[in-house]
């Protein structure tokens, strides 16, 4: 989007120097474009008008010309170059973008935070932050609408505690009927510090009525069932792996395994836990990892019968204590795919 705007500006002489691209990042070009050097008017921006900058040349006014991108932030006042950014969404964006810093941000940092003024919840949370920062709206970001609460927000340590948090949340309602969201959302944001919202979390992914284990998905072809100790036996011999090790747990009903045959032939094992059945492992003969393609083909399918991905809910328990007690004894997952998945988690 800032390319397309470099290409519309005037093709004059314009070329960003070593502060600019320091104070603009990824925005120097554009923003030289407009502001030749030494840019001397746009560092005398105030910071919040040089966000605006940002975000017209990469959002929805992307195409307006250099010259009136230029009137619009060092004439127009404070409601018209927020109308212009955000629309309906302008309400505090200026003051919001006075605490954003000096330096520019990067353009998908931009793009989260205008879908976060866009949520009424989190807007007020945007608009009430000590600094506006993609580090400090990173964990609003990561939570989903109905935790975007200021009480919430303040007791998140990271980015990645929201993510588990957010987690927690999805498997929580999960586990109740789909009304229980707001229910739950309540409860977490009823004040306190991190440790009162961990814990609330970790005591809600235990389900309100305990139930035995729900029958294992009836998976169609090309999917074949592993029902019997001599189809079990037979299976970890063709895909030369320790599936057999297992036929106790897929005796007493908490593991399921299945052939998934195709291009690809694969072993599947599902697990099942308080939350239901979680995809557990998937791999091809010799335990070869199945490509990302493939495994996207295969949530999307169990997704249809139900079926989860991502960790255990013992594994997210004992990544919330860490985050309650401010430990780190628990691996946390990285953020591809393919990670998210957590597969080899057998045991839990």
């Amino acid at each position: 989007m800032v390319a397309q705007f470099i290409q519309r500006a005037p093709q004059r002489a314009h070329t960003a120097t070593p502060l600019l691209a320091f104070i603009a990042g990824e925005f120097a070009e554009a923003i030289a474009r407009v502001w030749p050097a030494p840019h001397a008017d746009f560092f005398a921006l105030p910071a919040a008008r040089r966000h605006a900058v940002a975000m017209l040349v990469s959002g929805r006014q992307r195409d307006m010309a250099p010259s009136e991108l230029r009137r619009l932030v060092e004439f127009q006042r404070d409601p018209q170059v927020a109308e212009a950014i955000a629309g309906a969404n302008a309400t505090g964006l200026m003051r919001a973008l006075s605490k954003a810093g000096e330096q520019l941000w990067r353009v998908a940092d931009y793009e989260t935070f205008a879908q976060l003024l866009a949520e009424p919840m989190a807007n007020e949370v945007l608009r009430h932050l000590d600094e506006v920062r993609p580090a400090t709206f990173a964990p609003l970001a990561a939570l989903p609408p109905a935790l975007r609460m200021a009480p919430i927000v303040r007791a998140v340590p990271s980015d990645r505690a929201a993510a588990d948090l957010a987690r927690a949340f999805r498997i929580a309602v999960r586990m109740r009927n789909a009304d229980a969201g707001p229910r739950l959302a309540r409860r977490w944001g009823s004040g306190g510090d991190t440790v009162a919202l961990f814990r609330r979390a970790i005591e809600d992914l235990t389900p309100d009525a305990f139930r035995p284990a729900d029958s294992a998905p009836a998976l169609r072809e090309p999917f074949v069932r592993v029902t019997t100790r001599k189809q079990l036996e037979a299976t970890a011999l063709e895909f030369r792996n320790c599936l057999a090790d297992h036929a106790q747990r897929i005796a007493e009903g908490r593991m399921a395994v299945y052939v998934w045959r195709g291009h690809v032939p694969a072993a599947i094992a599902l697990n099942w836990d308080v939350a239901g059945w979680r995809l557990a492992e998937a791999k091809a003969a010799d335990n070869v990892d199945l490509e990302e393609g493939r495994l996207r083909e295969l949530t999307h399918c169990l997704d249809t019968f139900g079926v989860r991905t991502g960790p255990s809910v013992q594994a997210l328990v004992s990544r919330l204590d860490d985050w309650a007690n401010g430990t780190n004894y628990s691996h946390q997952p990285g953020a591809t795919f393919i990670e998210q998945l957590v597969l080899g988690d057998l045991w839990t």
